[in-house]
């Protein structure tokens, strides 16, 4: 495959831009090839994909779109303007008025069945509350063999990666998350404290982590794999962690300067890779429909 990635971005952008451009590989799809970001944010990973994807596959002609909520808790008010500001700057020829969509948390996604070869997700599915919900609705959106290709936290991992703490997501009592906060804060932990102090209004390591201990409980809901495996089977979805280990892989390459763009089957390196990356980061899941 000639090509490589265009341009620099998170280890998290570059390992899903891998894992489509895999999946491509190995099946072809019918063109264009839509493809739909759950929980687009900033649009960050959506240019990152087209601009990626354009170099390593130059004739393929791909249609993307951007999903997201307005009343999750982790956005600021008017975040969506930037986002298609952005998008509009770095990819003019798309028509993001018309691709990027911003709803509640309740409403039916506006798209008919089997709209999208590909939903991709990053780090989205630890803030769902209802996840049968949201697979029922990946499962309608998807075309028949299509994928959904979701990287995010179990409740399994040990860093808490909003917080920038370890274990704090795993108390389940509000107040002795807020004390353990308070305790990993004054040891030194205090990089989310300062990088949302102005914006939050926070004045101490105290309020930081009653009011963020409260925020924490509001806005994520880790669950474990055997929860999320049967709420995605529910859905009528068939469920992988392929590619758990290649994440691995990508944060190690990065640090070489290296990113990517095919991963190969490494057989019995999947289970391990499961096993090991929950705990340590976010684990690749894929939700396929047959």
């Amino acid at each position: 495959m000639k090509g490589t990635l265009e341009r620099p971005g998170s280890v998290n952008h570059q390992h899903i831009v891998a894992v489509i451009n895999t999946l491509l590989e190995r099946s072809p799809r019918r063109e264009p090839v839509r493809l739909l970001d759950l929980g687009c944010g900033d649009g960050r990973l959506l240019g990152y994909v087209l601009a990626s994807l354009a170099a390593l596959r130059p004739s393929l002609r791909l249609e993307p779109f951007g999903l997201d909520v307005f009343d999750a808790g982790t956005q600021v008010p008017g975040f969506f303007d930037e986002t298609r500001l952005y998008l509009e700057t770095q990819q003019p020829a798309v028509d993001w008025a018309h691709r990027l969509i911003l709803i509640s948390t309740q409403d039916e996604w506006p798209y008919p069945d089997e709209s999208f070869d590909f939903v991709t997700s990053n780090q989205v599915l630890e803030h769902v509350s209802n996840h049968e919900a949201v697979f029922r609705r990946i499962g309608r959106c998807l075309r028949p063999g299509g994928v959904s290709v979701n990287l995010f936290p179990l409740r399994d991992v040990l860093w808490e990666g909003h917080a920038s703490m370890p274990f704090v997501h795993r108390v389940r009592d509000v107040d002795a998350r807020a004390r353990l906060m308070l305790l990993f804060a004054k040891m030194g932990f205090e990089a989310h404290y300062h990088r949302e102090r102005q914006r939050r209004g926070w004045q101490s390591l105290e309020e930081f982590a009653r009011v963020y201990a409260r925020a924490l409980e509001a806005d994520t809901n880790y669950i474990t794999k055997a929860e999320i495996c049967l709420a995605a089977e529910r859905a009528g979805l068939k469920v992988s962690f392929t590619y758990t280990k290649d994440y691995f892989f990508a944060k190690a390459l990065s640090y070489l300067g290296r990113r990517p763009s095919l991963y190969s089957d490494l057989g019995l390196l999947e289970s391990l890779g499961l096993l090991l990356g929950k705990y340590i980061a976010s684990v690749t899941m894929l939700l396929r429909k047959d």
